[in-house]
C-alpha cells in the first residue's frame, strides 16, 4: 500500500474527528457525549444506548455518571422493575440538546449547501461503504 496514501488518509481523518463546533467545545463536551445525551430523550436504557453507538455499558456508565454531576441527567429506580434503572434527561439536560439540535441544523445545512447534493450523496455512499468494510474486518477478526 502506498504509504503517502495512507498518511493522507490518517491524517485526513484525524482532522474529521477533532472537527469540534464552538458549542461542544464551550461545554466540554464530545460528540459522543451529546449523542448519548440526545439518545436519553428517547430511551434511558444503557444497553440499549450500548448496542446503538457501538460503545461497552461501562463507557456508556463513565458518561452517565458524569452526566448526572453536571446536572443533565437524574436516575431512579423503576417502580415497576427494582433491577432497572431509569435514566431521565433534567431540565438543563434538555435545554442543552434543544440548543444543540438548533445550533447543529444550521451547521449541517450550511456544509452540505457548500459541498452539494452530488458531493453529499457520494461522500455519504462512500462512508457506508467504508463503515461496512470495517464491520467485516471486525468480524473476520473474531472468527480467527
Amino acid at each position: 500500500m502506498d504509504e503517502k496514501l495512507k498518511s493522507e488518509f490518517i491524517n485526513t481523518f484525524l482532522r474529521l474527528i477533532k472537527t469540534k463546533p464552538k458549542f461542544l467545545a464551550d461545554r466540554d463536551l464530545s460528540w459522543g457525549a451529546l449523542v448519548i445525551l440526545k439518545k436519553l430523550e428517547c430511551d434511558g436504557n444503557v444497553a440499549g444506548i450500548s448496542q446503538t453507538l457501538h460503545i461497552t455499558k461501562p463507557a456508556v456508565t463513565y458518561l452517565l455518571n458524569s452526566f448526572e454531576k453536571e446536572g443533565y441527567i437524574t436516575r431512579s429506580i423503576d417502580t415497576n422493575d427494582r433491577r432497572r434503572i431509569d435514566i431521565n434527561l433534567t431540565i438543563k439536560g434538555k435545554e442543552l440538546v434543544k440548543t444543540h439540535r438548533e445550533s447543529h441544523e444550521v451547521f449541517i445545512n450550511e456544509v452540505l449547501a457548500r459541498f452539494g447534493e452530488s458531493n453529499s450523496r457520494d461522500f455519504i455512499r462512500l462512508l457506508n461503504r467504508f463503515a461496512d468494510i470495517i464491520d467485516e474486518l471486525r468480524e473476520e477478526r473474531k472468527n480467527v
